[in-house]
């Protein structure tokens, strides 16, 4: 701890007189954006005279990735120009064989296989946040947010926007509008300076990324930093900034009584009208509100192996509303994880940028209130039939050439239960390639009586901290890392996901890089090995590992890598000596099919039984367009654990996922994940079955306007088999939500 806040001390010190960052290739490049009065109107033709007489055009004829600012294969050059409300973008992508692009109709953020052309810019040209805009030559959307620099990216951020694509004799167009309310920047009078980089993603053997400016690869810890400037933007306005979204949605599930025998029965059914919106009340600061909303998931949790698993499993956040301002409140340590608000009422929410303040607020009810209680061996989940409530408080400040200060508190209350948790924490960039991060954390905790005594807990309360420092170097040819992670035994973080505390650990380690030029058989290669020892608080080892990883990029988009390592895992006082290795290979060959394996392999601990054991996983998967209009993916996979030469359990869990694509808004999806676990009854201690299946499938209808203009239509079930019961449904759900998105 006294390490930690003697960085942060250091930090704000050197902050207070010195600009971190390095100087950028592209540091002098200011352009000047057009304001046009034309009427332009979204066709992926570019044929209005103000495309040509009026707008800034730039060509893109820098490959940056894989070869480094070598001339591109294929030549492009991008358009831009604005007025009161919107920022216009147009692309004029060339290509030598035109019937060779990559273009299939799909959902939002789908297109990443695809030929695709974007526009990033830093609009508070802070060199910390931007905002992304992508499109398919169809179209098809794609919108991220490039937070840390650029070294983060998340595309669960969606705007509403205006694309077109055309695909024509020499290439392909595409035209974009996007509203100013869509982007936060600090509008004024006069012209602003914004960061920006226009990208095309070119895949055919290799992905080429193509820019009209290099990069410098000394500094690919912060790409930002590197950008360009555009001026302009006089008198642009976020407008009012308002929307409403009213949403009316239908559920009817049923249940089957008397499982397996009985019939099914309708369990619950209910129709709810509910309101979520948005409103800019200041120019960079939103409140988004939802009373009575439906906040379920459309899409799917891809299933995950939970047999002989120390701690729980993180499923990563799927519902808008939480999604809304996501990379505001990330920290180094998960300390915050929306998933544990679980089946909330309300949920309100502020999030926004104001000059060098970032700001991210929300509360919520939840109707119960699920837990982990985490350990250093081990976590156990367990949840009160109780309502919450949760209050979240997240500032960033940026300090110097793109660094920045933070704060976090969280607090969840319930009836005799309460989790208080707060901290700091920073990233300071020092120089082109040096990064250095660190977070203080402390909480308060107490649980119900009832709860305390079920699961060990102190029924007096606990109070605990957490703090990290972790320290990155990256070059162009090499990279260095080393980690300092202090957890406490009593430390909780019930709305994040730490499932582990009560350790100590440190990790180092660092590698070498290299990049291909245009005519290298590897475009891309890293050699990479890391040490790192973790202990409990009374000094007895957790784990001790070494290991190596080699990856390859090579033709046809194929990827290689290979782990090896070793380690000494304790487990309950024992001590395991391990070995492990894994490989995985995907390749690519065309625009409409992949291909991927993977196979693991090496000692494992049966922690049921405290035993030691040898695993064996087996992992394939394809993905196949069939013309523009239909997707289908399919995995498997395939994890045996044996004891003494003798199976104890072996796991199949085949995975489809298909869809069919009437258009760029309307698609028709299946899912269905199946798993079956046959079990060695001779070697297990106590009763279990000798085998179990599970089977979930869901059916959804989708219709988009845009992210919020939706109608969803759907079906999922469960089914449930064990010995001497064939697999028989369970339960089923239909499902239907109108949503409207209303723009003032």
């Amino acid at each position: 701890m006294r390490c930690i806040i003697s960085v942060f001390l250091t930090g704000l010190i050197l902050l207070s007189g010195t600009a971190f960052g390095g100087n950028s290739l592209n540091q002098d490049r200011i352009y000047q954006i057009p304001r046009t009065e034309a009427d332009i109107h979204i066709n992926g033709r570019l044929d209005e005279p103000a495309w040509t007489e009026e707008a800034f055009a730039v060509n893109m004829d820098i490959e940056v990735m894989p070869a480094e600012n070598v001339p591109a294969p294929v030549q492009g050059e991008c358009l831009l120009m604005y007025d009161k409300k919107n920022l216009y973008v147009g692309f004029r992508a060339y290509d030598p064989d035109p019937d060779k692009i990559r273009a299939h109709l799909s959902d939002r953020d789908e297109m990443w296989s695809d030929d695709v052309v974007a526009i990033l810019v830093d609009t508070f040209n802070d060199q910390n946040r931007g905002f992304a805009f992508f499109c398919n030559p169809l179209g098809v959307q794609g919108d991220e947010i490039f937070s840390k620099g650029g070294s983060q990216e998340d595309t669960s951020w969606d705007a509403i926007w205006a694309s077109a694509g055309n695909i024509t004799d020499f290439g392909y167009i595409v035209e974009m509008a996007i509203p100013f309310r869509a982007m936060q920047f600090q509008p004024s009078e006069e012209e602003q300076i914004w960061g920006f980089a226009p990208i095309r993603n070119y895949p055919r053997s290799r992905r080429h990324q193509i820019s009209a400016f290099p990069i410098d690869r000394d500094q690919m810890n912060c790409l930002l930093c590197q950008l360009p400037k555009i001026k302009g933007f006089a008198g642009a306005e976020p407008g009012r900034n308002i929307e409403l979204d009213p949403t009316v949605t239908g559920l009817r599930s049923d249940q089957r009584d008397n499982f397996p025998s009985g019939d099914l029965q309708e369990n619950k059914s209910r129709a709810d009208i509910g309101i979520s919106g948005k409103w800019g009340f200041t120019n960079n600061l939103t409140l988004s509100a939802a009373l009575n909303p439906d906040f379920s998931q459309v899409e799917a949790d891809v299933a995950q192996l939970e047999i002989n698993k120390q701690f729980a499993l993180y499923y990563p956040e799927k519902r808008p509303f939480f999604l809304e301002g996501q990379d505001f409140f990330e920290t180094p340590f998960r300390a915050l994880y929306t998933r544990s608000v679980a089946d909330p009422d309300w949920g309100v929410k502020v999030s926004g940028k104001e000059g060098p303040h970032a700001l991210g607020i929300f509360s919520a009810q939840d109707r119960i209130t699920n837990l982990v209680f985490p350990g250093p061996e081990g976590s156990r989940a367990a949840s009160i039939n109780q309502a919450s409530f949760a209050n979240v408080v997240r500032y960033r400040r940026d300090i110097g050439n793109s660094s920045t200060l933070g704060l976090l508190v969280t607090d969840r209350e319930g009836k005799s239960y309460h989790n208080r948790m707060g901290g700091v924490d920073g990233l300071l960039r020092m120089g082109k390639s040096n990064t250095l991060t660190f977070q203080l954390l402390g909480s308060n905790t107490a649980y119900p009586q009832n709860t305390a005594d079920d699961y060990g807990q102190n029924p007096d309360g606990l109070s605990g901290y957490a703090g990290q420092i972790e320290f990155n170097r990256q070059t162009r040819s090499y990279l260095a890392f080393g980690r300092y992670s202090d957890v406490s035994p009593d430390f909780r973080a019930d709305l994040g996901f730490m499932p582990q505390v009560g350790y100590r650990q440190f990790e180092v380690g660092g590698g070498y890089l290299y990049f291909g030029d245009k005519d290298s058989f590897l475009s891309q290669a890293q050699v990479i090995s890391n040490y790192d020892q973790t202990n409990d608080y009374d000094n007895n080892l957790l784990e001790k590992e070494l290991e190596a990883i080699l990856s390859m990029q090579g033709p046809m988009q194929s990827r290689f890598n290979f782990v090896i390592g070793g380690r000494k895992k304790a487990f309950r006082t024992k001590i395991f000596p391990q070995f492990f290795n894994h490989i995985s290979f995907s390749i690519k060959p065309t625009g409409n099919l992949s291909a991927n394996f993977n196979i693991s392999y090496g000692d494992e601990i049966d922690y049921s039984h405290v035993r030691g054991g040898n695993y064996l996983q087996i992992a394939p998967g394809i993905s196949m367009n069939l013309g523009k209009h239909f997707y289908f993916r399919g995995s498997y996979m395939n994890y045996r654990l044996n004891i003494g030469g003798e199976r104890l359990f072996q796991v199949h869990l085949p995975q489809v996922r298909m869809l069919y694509h009437f258009s760029r808004r309307v698609f028709f999806r299946a899912i269905v994940q199946y798993q079956h676990i046959g079990r060695n009854l001779d070697l297990y201690e106590f009763n279990v079955d000798p085998k179990t299946q599970t089977m979930f499938s869901q059916l959804l209808f989708s219709y988009k306007l845009n992210p919020r203009t939706v109608l969803f239509l759907g079906y999922s079930d469960n089914y449930l088999g064990y010995d001497g019961v064939d697999l028989t449904q369970k339960d089923r759900t239909f499902f239907l939500k109108l949503g409207y998105a209303w723009t003032l």
